[in-house]
């Protein structure tokens, strides 16, 4: 291959192989260059990586591998000269480690490249800025903290969407609001892809119990992973790489990549960014490229990265830059990517074989993840927690709060006399939760909105719908009975569900009902035909998701059934002489606002074959599934694109749209008011145990609880924070309400928990009262 003439002094490779065709000029001041983070496995740390690039560069450098444990493994390698195996953090102490390293650097010609993440961040805390390591300082780590959105402006690319305020109402939010995912991610390293606000929770735990510092959300981005990768030194832009990634390992680190040159836009920006930040050292840009080709910046890593031969063997060989302190040509010849191989290797005499231990099961120990001990050096928080910058508006205030409480606490009543545990209905909060919704559908067709009883069979509520012009949505006849005596008319009832019919009966009356399966269709005829009593203006069928597994509805989507079911329901509306219609049903505080409008769209599309073989348009679209009471919101934007890229009929033949928006309207109707029995205090946080259980509020698990605590004069919403709210029984996942500030909750104060309608009243219990639940089928 055409090769660059060795007098210019340019750095020149053989693309393919680690043949050193031309030494990369002098290596600056370096005789010894001593290396950290020299793990190698599956998920390796970089030191290795940047250890083979400077031998490709300069075969008579000496190379020290440097590291915190005889685990590392790359300390083996017959590309190091020598190595130093300094004590674990777990027992290192620091003012020792720092004198170590600083006798390490005495020497003229030595120079450190730290290649550990909280390593890098320590050594700029303690030694502030040294001509020896090439490392960033403080202030440059500062200007390029998670969340990165200063280097993405600087840069010219997107960043993703991310949330600081990790307490459970903000997480609940952002993840339902993230149809594909999100990543929670450690101050310093870790991340850990979620889908739901548990899943965020637990993850967040396991990141502050890990490294032993904070951590933010970030929406997931979907598109191709690449990195760029630099050299820099004092604030001047050395050499830089753009590697897609091409193949990943199962924990998403780079197997292999393609690698390229930047365009000149992202150099400029880069090089402005790292004389900004008067950058030293080696750095990554993690980045998603779209299918349009627009790049996100996820984040900005302060060392190389472990993928860091690859480019050198590829032709551009960063480390070797950083040493020589001077930025390498482009007019090079590149080779179109590396990939890595698995080799076997002999140990180093003097470290030997670490022996692991047999376990039960018979399996070995596996490699640890972190053997240089960055997770304990993180635990013992010896390197300063970042600021992670909190937008002033998104600081919680008194208004905030309240906001995020949906105002429960303004109608509460100061406690009283009654025993405790006790339950509140807020009933001015579902009539106000109905104007919002009416303004929501206003001028969108003709549309009816429907309560669904499940979420509030209370009678006073049942009151208040059927003054407001609601029907009754109900899964059993024993609900529409209820809803009947309270005045939703049950010839204006809609039935829904597998087990509609239950109890038995003889006659049914009702507006309109959907089936839940073939089977249901087959079976009507077969009670039609034994003497069977039904009226009904409508009968449809409940469309199964298209995308989404669930249990319930018919998979119009398969043909076979759709021939099936349109047959049935034909010759059942013609018996009946009822119109049709199709229905969709998913909780949209699942899906979130977006997959929701796609998934009911999608599945009520049948409607239009559907139309083909009854000989007519459907003459209902029913919508439902337990919108969030955060996403009122959303509720018309979803509904207008399932009326535009729903089925044409939506569109073409006017059908009356039915919605059932289900706890959107109860959810906030009912708060619980509970007493503080114990407060538990520990170095990290305290947890408090009141008289309420998960009897009193089943549905506390699954979505935050606004909580607010009597002052004496006025309820108060609470903070968020680290503490726990526990319920009164020995059940483990009693837990009430998480992540919460406490510090002022004090035994025998009084606490009232919002939201509490819906399911949390709907389908609450006695528990831990040494009463007995009442006998299936008595009363």
């Amino acid at each position: 291959m055409e090769k660059a003439d060795p007098s210019s002094g340019e750095p020149t490779y053989a693309a393919g192989t680690e043949t050193v065709v031309a030494p990369f000029g002098r290596a600056a001041k370096a005789g010894t260059v001593f290396i950290s983070g020299m793990h190698s496995d599956t998920n390796p740390s970089p030191g290795l990586s940047v250890a083979r690039s400077l031998r490709l560069a300069w075969p008579g450098l000496r190379i020290v591998g440097l590291d915190y444990s005889p685990e590392s493994s790359g300390l083996h390698s017959d590309v190091l000269d020598d190595l130093v195996c300094l004590p674990t953090w777990r027992r290192a102490h620091l003012e020792t480690w720092v004198e170590q390293l600083c006798r390490l650097l005495e020497p003229d010609d030595a120079l450190l490249i730290p290649c550990l993440d909280l390593e890098v961040r320590l050594l700029a805390t303690e030694l502030g800025f040294h001509d020896k390591i090439l490392g960033p300082s403080k202030a440059s780590l500062d200007m390029v903290r998670k969340p990165p959105a200063d280097a993405a402006e600087r840069l010219g690319v997107r960043v993703a969407e991310s949330e600081t305020d990790t307490s459970w109402h903000a997480i609940d939010r952002f993840v339902r609001r993230s149809p594909h995912g999100v990543w929670v991610k450690g101050e310093v390293y870790d991340a850990y892809r979620a889908y739901t606000a548990g899943d965020v929770l637990a993850l967040g735990s396991v990141v502050e119990h890990t490294w032993g510092g904070g951590w933010h959300l970030e929406r997931h981005v979907a598109g191709q992973e690449c990195s760029i990768a630099f050299a820099a030194l004092n604030g001047r832009l050395l050499d830089a790489v753009f590697v897609t990634k091409a193949l990943v390992t199962i924990a998403g680190k780079t197997w292999a990549g393609e690698v390229a040159e930047l365009d000149d836009s992202l150099r400029d920006g880069l090089a402005d960014l790292v004389a900004d930040a008067r950058w030293t050292g080696g750095g990554e840009l993690e980045l998603i490229r779209s299918w349009h080709g627009e790049l996100t910046l996820m984040e900005l890593n302060p060392r190389f990265p472990a993928w860091i031969h690859g480019a050198s063997v590829c032709g551009i060989n960063l480390p070797a830059a950083l040493v020589a302190g001077r930025a390498a040509g482009r007019d090079r010849l590149l080779a179109p990517g590396f990939t890595r191989v698995v080799e076997e290797i002999p140990v180093n005499p003097a470290l030997g074989i670490t022996p692991f231990g047999w376990v039960a099961g018979g399996l070995p120990r596996p490699a640890d993840k972190h053997p240089s001990g960055m997770s304990c050096l993180g635990q013992r928080h010896l390197v300063p927690a970042e600021r992670v910058e909190v937008p002033e508006e998104s600081t919680p205030t008194s208004a905030t709060m309240a906001a995020q409480t949906g105002g429960f606490e303004e109608l509460l009543a100061p406690p009283g006399p009654e025993a405790t545990p006790s339950r509140h209905l807020l009933l001015p909060l579902f009539a106000e939760q109905f104007r919002a919704l009416k303004e929501q559908v206003e001028g969108l067709g003709k549309v009816l909105l429907a309560h669904s009883v499940k979420t509030c069979p209370q009678p006073a509520v049942l009151r208040e719908a059927a003054r407001l012009g609601m029907v009754a949505e109900a899964i059993s006849l024993a609900e529409l009975e209820a809803a009947d005596r309270h005045g939703l008319a049950s010839e204006r009832g809609i039935l829904n569900g597998p087990a509609k019919w239950w109890p038995a009966a003889d006659r049914v009356r009702c507006w309109a009902f959907f089936a839940d399966s073939v089977a249901e269709l087959r079976s009507l005829h077969a009670r039609l035909d034994s003497g069977f009593q039904l009226e009904a203006e409508v009968v449809g069928i409940r469309a199964a998701p298209v995308h989404v597994r669930s249990r319930f509805g018919i998979p119009l989507h398969e043909p076979e059934v759709m021939d099936e079911a349109a047959e049935l329901l034909g010759s059942l509306a013609r018996r009946l002489g009822a119109t049709w219609g199709l229905h969709f049903h998913f909780a949209q505080s699942v899906l979130g606002a977006s997959r929701w409008q796609r998934e009911c769209a999608a599945a009520l599309g049948a409607a239009d074959p559907l139309a083909d073989q009854m000989g007519g348009p459907p003459a209902v679209l029913d919508v439902g599934g337990g919108w969030h009471i955060d996403d009122m919101p959303y509720v018309r934007a979803a509904l207008e694109y399932v009326l535009e890229y729903g089925p044409a009929a939506a569109r073409e033949a006017d059908p009356l749209l039915v919605l059932e928006p289900g706890k959107i309207l109860t959810q906030p109707t009912v708060a619980v008011v509970t007493e503080v029995l114990v407060r538990r205090e520990s170095r990290k946080h305290c947890d408090i145990v009141v008289d309420a259980a998960e009897g009193d509020m089943p549905e506390a698990p699954y979505h935050p609880h606004p909580v607010a605590r009597f002052d004496g004069s006025r309820w108060v919403p609470l903070p968020p924070g680290r503490d726990r709210i526990l319920g009164r029984s020995c059940m483990e996942h009693d837990v009430l309400g998480v992540r919460l500030d406490l510090s002022d909750v004090q035994e025998g104060d009084h606490l009232a928990f919002g939201m509490c309608g819906a399911y949390d009243t709907s389908m609450a219990y006695d528990f831990g009262r040494g009463t007995t639940s009442r006998e299936l089928g008595h009363s």
